[in-house]
């Protein structure tokens, strides 16, 4: 409940700051202003709504998929329409102030403001869809290669996040993915949390095409926070029955390579021990998988050769990466270089909440580990 009152009042604040510019300096209609609103109140609540309205009711799983994107989309619209609004009018304001009137035209001037707007919705709708289509294509594969004298022979790891695989996402699209990641041909895969954003017994098509991911090296995976909204421990027990190995404050040797993986559960619904899920590590390459960025404090005296993340989705939406960035430890995506580790943050496979990528493309990562020559 104190999730949804807060989201309330951040919409309805969203809302205004949006109507404001569109409607709220402008000589037009009142119906024009009234309908504008609606529309906000609309795309921020929907969401809500349908939610609610999956849950409450026996709706068609076809019916909710639809509905529930369209309102995602509209929400993820208004969010974006708001952000270039608001950067739009400081902007038009700091250069009119500064010219003196006499540089640009003035943003008092009502007909030049609504065309403005007319230009602003426009572009904003098509850099949505453009960003549903960002969204929904095969993630980019980032290369990162890696030596030390630990690492007996050559492997390759594909690293893999935050595919939030609800009740909405098709099996068709789950299975594209296992496709595509077994076309890399890795010798093994490292899940960073967020795979599931649904009950387990919800998404039982999609669970049964992760099986036919292949990974001859094994498939290792820790629990993001979105798991831990809907039972982790059924999570683990879920994808330990799929053949994974599920690390939880523990790790494992790859076999003979010299590479050992730990992992840790997420933070926020768990104690984390990074000494304990590395202890049994000898000698060897030490990587750790974290779900969230947050957890580096806790790793300097651990002797981490190199932490693996996701959650940050990139930002997903901008200009939403700065403040990911301030809330992950001044981290977003892309390779980061610690005095005590290194750090890989994937922007992700799939999305949460609006069904768009902007700024922010889906990612794999790939990464060669070698004997230093």
């Amino acid at each position: 409940m104190a999730f949804w009152i807060v989201y309330s009042v951040i919409a309805i604040l969203c809302i205004i700051l949006t109507a404001l510019p569109l409607v709220g300096y402008c000589d037009c209609a009142e119906w024009i202003k009234i309908a504008v609103y609606v529309f906000l109140f609309v795309a921020w609540f929907s969401p809500i709504v349908i939610w609610n309205w999956q849950v409450k009711r026996n709706v068609s799983l076809k019916l909710y998929s639809v509905t529930a994107k369209i309102g995602y989309f509209l929400e993820g619209f208004a969010f974006l329409l708001m952000m270039i609004l608001l950067i739009r009018d400081a902007l038009w304001w700091f250069i009119y102030y500064f010219s003196n009137g006499w540089l640009i035209v003035s943003p008092l001037k009502d007909n030049i403001v609504a065309d403005v707007n007319l230009i602003t919705v426009a572009a904003v709708f098509f850099v949505s869809l453009y960003g549903v289509y960002v969204a929904e294509r095969n993630p980019k594969i980032l290369r990162y290669t890696f030596s030390d004298k630990r690492i007996r022979k050559h492997i390759k790891l594909l690293v893999a996040s935050d595919l939030h695989i609800t009740k909405m996402t098709p099996p068709d699209k789950v299975k594209s993915w296992v496709k595509y990641f077994n076309e890399i041909k890795a010798d093994a895969v490292l899940f960073v949390g967020d795979v599931g954003d649904d009950t387990t017994d919800s998404i039982e098509k999609q669970i049964k095409e992760l099986k036919k991911i292949k990974a001859p090296q094994g498939i290792f995976y820790v629990l993001g926070n979105h798991e831990t909204y809907f039972n982790p421990y059924s999570w683990e027990a879920e994808f330990a029955s799929l053949g994974w190995q599920v690390l939880h404050n523990s790790g494992v040797s790859i076999q003979n390579t010299g590479v050992y993986v730990a992992g840790l559960p997420d933070d926020r619904a768990f104690n984390v021990n990074v000494e304990q899920s590395v202890q049994n590590a000898e000698n060897e390459y030490i990587i750790l998988l974290s779900h969230i960025p947050n957890v580096i404090g806790k790793v300097k005296n651990a002797k981490v050769d190199l932490m693996l993340c996701g959650h940050t989705h990139g930002g997903q939406i901008f200009p939403f990466n700065w403040l990911t960035k301030l809330g992950n430890s001044g981290m977003v995506a892309g390779l980061y270089e610690r005095e005590y580790t290194k750090v890989i943050i994937s922007r992700g496979v799939g999305y949460w909440g609006p069904p768009m990528r902007i700024g922010a493309p889906s990612d794999v990562i790939l990464l060669e580990l070698e004997p230093e020559a």
